[in-house]
């Protein structure tokens, strides 16, 4: 399976500069609208671009991160706007603060993989749990096939510290097709999609990075 290689540039987005919208994050909020989802789930929300977007779609989002600089910046936001269908949380990934089987849909952007395996199997098995039945989960991964991949200090197979600039202390881990259907073989499908992203920051900067894009469903 070829890379599809996606167009990407930066843009104002709600008072922010920020990478637009993928095609497959706006093909998913199709599909949760015809699904007739409500409750949404958007993990590592940052300053709030994909959580203002489904707010936006009339979805009730709940937004959680762990940065509390950036959960008080999408607060100033929301209430700036009037925006009422966004709650604000506080949390850790691998330490969901929510009920069981209470989420229609759980979305992840550039998260899940800024951590060690294990922390990524704990982050997992905790989206599985707060999922309900017949409930997808979307997400992002870098790929061992990215640039970046064995750039920095390995820290386990396939994680390194120090191989993304802007990024040099955050952990990330690579991975594959075959990883992928191992970490998920609990949900019922998985959709993966392998997307190479050029990010046009100007005319003279341009951004490549190879990820999969991923859906699954319990």
């Amino acid at each position: 399976m070829d890379w599809n290689i996606v167009q990407l540039p930066v843009e104002n987005i709600y008072d922010k500069l920020d990478i637009s919208f993928t095609p497959f994050f706006k093909e998913n909020i199709q599909l949760f609208k015809e699904m007739g989802y409500e409750r949404i789930l958007d993990i590592g929300c940052g300053y709030g671009k994909h959580s203002i977007y489904l707010a936006e779609n009339n979805f009730n989002v709940t937004s959680i991160d762990i940065n509390a600089q950036a959960i008080e910046w999408l607060k100033r936001y929301i209430d700036r706007k009037s925006i009422s269908n966004i709650t604000l949380i506080q949390a850790d990934k691998n330490s969901l603060p929510f009920q069981d089987n209470y989420f229609d849909a759980v979305i992840c952007t550039s998260v899940l993989h800024h951590q060690d395996f294990k922390q990524i199997e704990n982050s997992i098995s905790e989206i599985y749990r707060v999922l309900r039945r017949n409930g997808y989960f979307s997400f992002d991964f870098l790929s061992v096939e990215d640039d970046s991949f064995g750039i920095g200090e390995e820290i386990e197979k396939n994680t390194f510290v120090g191989s993304r600039e802007g990024e040099e202390n955050i952990p990330h881990h690579y991975t594959d097709v075959i990883e992928l259907n191992e970490l998920f073989n609990n949900f019922r499908k998985i959709k993966i999609q392998k997307n190479e992203y050029h990010i046009i920051i100007d005319s003279e900067r341009k951004i490549k990075s190879r990820v999969f894009d991923v859906l699954t469903y319990k």
